[in-house]
């Protein structure tokens, strides 16, 4: 079973021991190397100035690698944004397709970790996001 921690360890460039967290509020590039695959990332401005940096995970459909990683995930962010976190939780859409998505705000910085089931394209996404003031 792959671990979160061998994960973020496994990132190209940054320091042994960095939380996903840290990982996310220094990420500038287009990917992100993990153990499991090649996450692609972007940027997208949001409300305020804040800029989001958010990377896909792309895996076969509803595959349990894919529900494997997203827990993962979320419980790594959870761990690094602490127990004074606000932590939300949304599963409502208007499509049939499965989606979660666990959202965490930690004063200026806001992270989410989403996993959806794309049919149409027989892909399950997992997706990590951190909001930048």
């Amino acid at each position: 079973m792959i671990r979160t921690a061998i994960l973020c360890a496994a990132l190209a460039g940054p320091a042994a021991g960095q939380s996903l967290c840290e990982i996310m509020d220094q990420h500038d590039g287009d990917t992100l190397e993990l153990a499991y695959g090649r996450a692609h990332c972007g940027e997208s401005l949001a409300l305020g100035g804040a800029r989001n940096v958010h990377c896909v995970l792309v895996f076969a459909y509803r595959s349990e690698d894919a529900t494997r990683v997203f827990e993962e995930l979320v419980q790594e962010v959870t761990e690094c944004v602490g127990s004074s976190a606000t932590i939300t939780t949304d599963q409502s859409v208007n499509h049939p397709d499965a989606y979660d998505l666990r959202e965490f705000q930690d004063g200026t910085r806001a992270y989410a970790v989403s996993i959806k089931d794309k049919g149409a394209l027989q892909q399950t996404l997992v997706f990590v996001r951190v909001s930048r003031p």
